[in-house]
């Protein structure tokens, strides 16, 4: 087993809420179109490490919010806001990688923990467990030698 150089040190949530959706019809299938209306947001800022730190600190700033229409069939709404804590093995990567290793994995890590952590909360409603989907925030665009680096975006 290899340890990943990039380790989450902590997370906390900031802001959680969950409604029932009072015309959620249980007979018929979930809409589809509800991961339309799924908006996730990723902000990696570079953090200042303790004295004697050998690596790197990260936070990852994760707000996930899910909006329906009027008249989608789904039994919850909610939104969830959490902050990450991570830390980057000194001299993995340049640093010019190393940002978007963070953001690629250490926004990953967390969404995984946000999608615990709705799943637990719609454990205990009316209708069930609800699982959101995996999102990747992986990009494949492959910089070319002439573009200019951009500087950090939240994902």
């Amino acid at each position: 087993m290899k340890h990943s150089p990039l380790q989450p040190l902590r997370y906390f949530v900031t802001d959680i809420s969950c409604t029932a959706a009072q015309g959620f019809d249980p007979t018929r299938p979930f809409d589809p179109a509800v991961t339309v209306g799924l908006s996730v947001n990723a902000t990696v800022t570079r953090q200042t490490p303790p004295e004697g730190f050998l690596g790197h600190s990260w936070s990852v700033e994760m707000s996930i919010v899910q909006t329906l229409k009027e008249g989608q069939n789904f039994p919850y709404m909610f939104k969830v806001a959490l902050v990450g804590f991570f830390a980057c093995r000194d001299g993995f990567a340049t640093p010019a990688d190393e940002e978007p290793f963070v953001r690629v994995n250490g926004s990953s890590m967390l969404y995984g923990a946000a999608r615990e952590v709705i799943r637990s909360l719609t454990s205990r409603g009316p209708w069930g467990e609800l699982f959101i989907p995996g999102i990747s925030f992986y990009d494949n665009k492959a910089k070319t030698q002439t573009e200019p680096a951009e500087p950090s975006q939240p994902v």
